[in-house]
């Protein structure tokens, strides 16, 4: 008789213990379905419209983070510089204004219609431009300056796919 409630016993036991294993704990977590994230990941490239600078000069894709400065109340120079010592080089994008416009590249620095882009490298010394024009789309001297250009060096080097965005001081 013992070894009867005993066994019975031992059957209820493990009937418990395996339905109460099987059945759903308040406590145990509900899947979750994982979230897509579809905003963009920065990339900090001026060349596609973040803030800085980017050309093409020649066949050489050139581009970063550039600096405004403001002479004299009447002349905006977008600054360009990259690397140091023997592979410095830089762009200075001089443009004779304050408001958007197209300012023509020739040399003549006419108050409100001219600009400037000149090249330099440790390596080639100075290139001055031959032609070309500068595009200003927006102009503020706190805010930042915009716009496009495409210019003929003296030396014949072209720059194209110009671009200078949200240049601040």
């Amino acid at each position: 008789m013992k070894k009867l409630i005993l066994n019975t016993f031992l059957i209820i036991s493990i009937v418990a213990v395996s339905t109460t294993s099987c059945s759903k704990d308040d406590d145990d977590p509900t899947p979750s379905t994982p979230t897509v994230n579809n905003t963009p990941t920065p990339t900090n490239d001026p060349c596609n419209g973040d803030p800085g600078f980017c050309m093409d000069y020649g066949t050489v894709n050139k581009s970063g983070p550039a600096k405004l400065f403001v002479y004299n109340g009447s002349r905006t120079r977008v600054y360009w510089e990259n690397g140091s010592g023997s592979t410095f080089e830089q762009v200075e994008l001089d443009i004779e204004g304050l408001v958007p416009g197209t300012y023509n590249v020739d040399g003549l620095a006419i108050p409100g219609s001219s600009a400037n882009v000149q090249y330099y490298s440790t390596a080639n010394g100075v290139v001055n431009p031959a032609y070309g024009t500068v595009t200003v789309t927006a102009l503020d001297t706190i805010n930042g300056v915009t716009g496009t250009f495409t210019v003929t060096m003296q030396d014949s080097t072209k720059i194209t796919n110009g671009k200078f965005t949200d240049i601040v001081k």
